[in-house]
């Protein structure tokens, strides 16, 4: 649906960095991101960062539990980010388990950055009261045409500088946690850019997509 790849080097590693200072959050990037896949590859072939183990097994085999969000509220996250990048002929922000991500982190934010908890409240709250208001039922009850329609508008400024829409700045959080998450996961860096690893994050590939080179 969106333009999905505005991703940049600082910000997919905005929250990388502050989730490695805590046990729980080391332990959260160890199964997010990406290991060697390649059979006898040597250590700085990892997405590592301080503090961080891999284990060679580590995988998503448990599902996730919510830490932050409510189940209905996940439920929202989920589709939102889906709509962000949607699965096409490539995995999308489903198969990458995008929703974790953006949940872990804004979790964890109330120790390094509470006001993400507000925004993401807030803009929750906006959004049903918007679709409530529209269409007469939450936005996760509406249709797919209906969410997009809604999700395009909050998006206009985006295409329109002259535009204005209050729900605009939860919109660009959403899309900008969705990016930075499935280009930091397995599925978006190695099934997607193809990306074979990175030496302690002193690189990131970026979008590949012509349009998005600068």
């Amino acid at each position: 649906m969106m333009d999905n790849c505005g991703v940049s080097r600082r910000g997919a590693l905005k929250y990388l960095g502050l989730l490695a200072a805590s046990v729980a959050g080391r332990e959260f990037l160890a199964s997010w991101l990406p290991a060697p896949t390649i059979p006898g590859a040597v250590p700085d072939d990892l997405v590592t960062l301080p503090g961080m183990s891999h284990s060679t097994d580590v995988e998503h085999a448990a599902a996730y539990v919510p830490q932050f969000f409510k189940p209905d509220d996940f439920k929202t996250v989920e589709l939102l980010v889906e709509m962000i990048l949607p699965t096409d002929d490539q995995p999308g922000a489903k198969e990458a388990r995008v929703a974790d991500y953006v949940d872990f982190v804004v979790f964890s934010a109330r120790e390094f950055e509470p006001s993400l908890q507000r925004e993401w409240m807030d803009g929750l709250v906006f959004l049903d009261a918007e679709s409530q208001k529209r269409l007469g039922k939450t936005f996760r009850m509406g249709s797919m045409s209906e969410r997009v329609n809604l999700l395009t508008e909050m998006s206009l400024p985006e295409r329109d500088s002259k535009a204005r829409h209050e729900g605009y700045e939860f919109f660009r959080l959403v899309k900008d946690m969705t990016v930075e998450g499935f280009y930091t996961s397995r599925i978006g860096l190695i099934d997607v850019l193809d990306f074979q690893g990175m030496n302690y994050m002193s690189e990131f590939p970026g979008c590949t997509h012509p349009e998005h080179q600068h």
